[in-house]
C-alpha cells in the first residue's frame, strides 16, 4: 500500500509542478501586498478552516498574511488567497463577490469538469489536482484524498516565490 500511495502522491505533485508558471504568477499577485499598506487575506473553505491558524501563525506563514474577515475591510493594496477543496456554491458565491468588487485574488481548489471553463477563465487559479481518493483497499474501496498535502505543497511553493520576490524589500 505504501508504494501505491507514494506513486499516487508523486502523480499529484507532478500535476502541481506542471502549474509552476501559474503558481509563480499567483505569487507575484500576492507579493504585491507585501511591503505595502496591504495584506494577504486568507479565506478558507471546507477542511482548510482547520489549518487556517497554521497558515497564518505558523513558523512559515506568508508575510503580511491575515484572516479574511469581511469584504468591507478589504483595501486596494490587499490581495486575497482563497483556499477550498472544491469549487462549490459557497466558493462560487464568494468569488463572484470578489469579481463584482474588482478585487485581486488567487483561488486554489480542485478543478471539476462542470466548472472547468469557469476555473480556467480565472486568471489566478491553481488546481489542487486531488479530486479523488487514491489508494485501493482489499474491499475494492479507495482511501486517502491528499488535498491537504496538495495545498501545503502549493503553499510552500508560493512561500518560496514570495520570499524570493520580497527579499530585497527587507
Amino acid at each position: 500500500m505504501d508504494k501505491i500511495l507514494q506513486t499516487q502522491m508523486t502523480n499529484v505533485y507532478n500535476k502541481i509542478f506542471d502549474q509552476a508558471e501559474e503558481i509563480e504568477i499567483a505569487a507575484r499577485l500576492l507579493a504585491q501586498a507585501v511591503g505595502t499598506d496591504g495584506n494577504i487575506l486568507l479565506k478558507t473553505f471546507h477542511d482548510f478552516r482547520y489549518i487556517e491558524t497554521l497558515l497564518i501563525e505558523g513558523e512559515e506563514s506568508l508575510p503580511d498574511i491575515k484572516s479574511f474577515e469581511t469584504i468591507q475591510n478589504v483595501t486596494t493594496p490587499d490581495r486575497i488567497l482563497v483556499v477550498a477543496k472544491d469549487f462549490d456554491d459557497d466558493v462560487k458565491t464568494f468569488i463572484q463577490e470578489l469579481e463584482d468588487k474588482d478585487m485581486d485574488y488567487c483561488l486554489i481548489c480542485n478543478k471539476n469538469k462542470e466548472d472547468a471553463e469557469t476555473l480556467e477563465s480565472i486568471f489566478h487559479f491553481i488546481d489542487l489536482a486531488s479530486t479523488r481518493k487514491l489508494v485501493p483497499t482489499a474491499d475494492f474501496d479507495r482511501i486517502i484524498n491528499p488535498y491537504v498535502s496538495a495545498l501545503l505543497f502549493i503553499y510552500y511553493n508560493l512561500y518560496i516565490f514570495i520570499d524570493e520576490m520580497t527579499a530585497d524589500d527587507e
